[in-house]
């Protein structure tokens, strides 16, 4: 379907992404936290993982996750890219299928949404899941616990991580950022490399959350400083894979599920690797092997020809 037409201008897509992101960074901070816990200065300040903290975020989530779609919804509207002339179904079709909230009724295509993407994502993490196998961390492995799986997806914290964090930044950077400066005239390159940097920037007040607990020292604002940078060129690096793929596939069930699963593998702690003796050359050689076979087989893996048929896609056009 792209190019469209530009009915955006250029600057009002980029003014609208700053926008949206202060308001979501900005979200979490207009639900204050209880007297007792924000202002008694005796007691230690709160970080991100208390349950006060973690609730009063999902308050400016859930804000957030409304007052954008609105504003999409009435954008789009008004600039005619969501064309009057339509009936209110067709237009609402459109734009959900526009922010990628559109379910295939296939099952065989559902599956492939859901399968797809976290199989190319789990070849990229291949040195890291032969870590956890040789240290029989696996599911169905003598030291995967189910029970403590489940207890780490449902308490506050997981759930923050797993779900309502990834479901979330992917609605907003993913689904309706590219919704909004496709419509700008922007072209699919910028889009992939343009729009993560903000959702890498969006993770920057996690460098100024860790130089308060650190005591505000030079030392706490050097590190926290390192980690913000660090923060901000994987988050820039992995969003380029989720704009593609959303681009690629119309829809976030993909991203979603790859967002919670990097999520739960972390960073790939390379520094231990040391610590496996004879086990060290394989794993060196699983890591440079995955993000190659990551390379090789992202074009092929995300082809919106295998999510449905050559329309599966309302940005990428397939070309044969």
């Amino acid at each position: 379907m792209l190019p469209f037409a530009p009915v955006i201008s250029p600057w009002l897509a980029a003014v609208s992404c700053v926008l949206i992101t202060v308001l979501l960074i900005g979200s979490f901070f207009l639900f204050p936290l209880p007297k007792v816990a924000s202002e008694d200065s005796k007691q230690p300040r709160l970080d991100r993982d208390h349950p006060l903290v973690i609730y009063r975020r999902f308050k400016g989530i859930l804000l957030t996750s409304i007052l954008v779609p609105l504003y999409l919804w009435c954008l789009l509207n008004w600039s005619g890219a969501l064309p009057n002339t339509l009936t209110f179904p067709t237009r609402l079709g459109l734009f959900l299928k526009l922010v990628g909230l559109s379910v295939p009724m296939n099952a065989i295509q559902l599956l492939g949404h859901l399968v797809v993407p976290l199989s190319l994502v789990g070849i990229l993490f291949m040195g890291p899941l032969l870590m956890m196998f040789i240290d029989q961390s696996l599911p169905f492995q003598s030291r995967f616990s189910w029970s403590a799986q489940w207890s780490s997806l449902t308490e506050l914290v997981g759930v923050r991580n797993f779900i309502v964090g990834p479901v979330a930044e992917e609605f907003i950077f993913r689904g309706c950022l590219v919704a909004l400066v496709s419509q700008s005239g922007a072209t699919l390159r910028s889009m992939v490399f343009g729009l993560p940097f903000v959702f890498g920037i969006a993770h920057l007040h996690h460098g100024y959350e860790s130089f308060i607990k650190k005591g505000r020292t030079r030392q706490a604002f050097i590190q926290s400083t390192v980690v913000a940078l660090a923060q901000l060129t994987y988050t820039t690096l992995f969003g380029w894979f989720v704009t593609f793929l959303f681009l690629r596939t119309s829809s976030l069930l993909g991203p979603c599920l790859c967002h919670s699963f990097c999520n739960m593998m972390g960073f790939p702690d390379v520094g231990s690797i040391q610590y496996y003796g004879p086990w060290k050359k394989w794993l060196y050689l699983c890591l440079g092997l995955g993000m190659a076979l990551f390379g090789v087989l992202l074009g092929p893996l995300t082809d919106p020809g295998i999510y449905g048929d050559q329309y599966s896609s309302v940005y990428w056009p397939l070309v044969r």
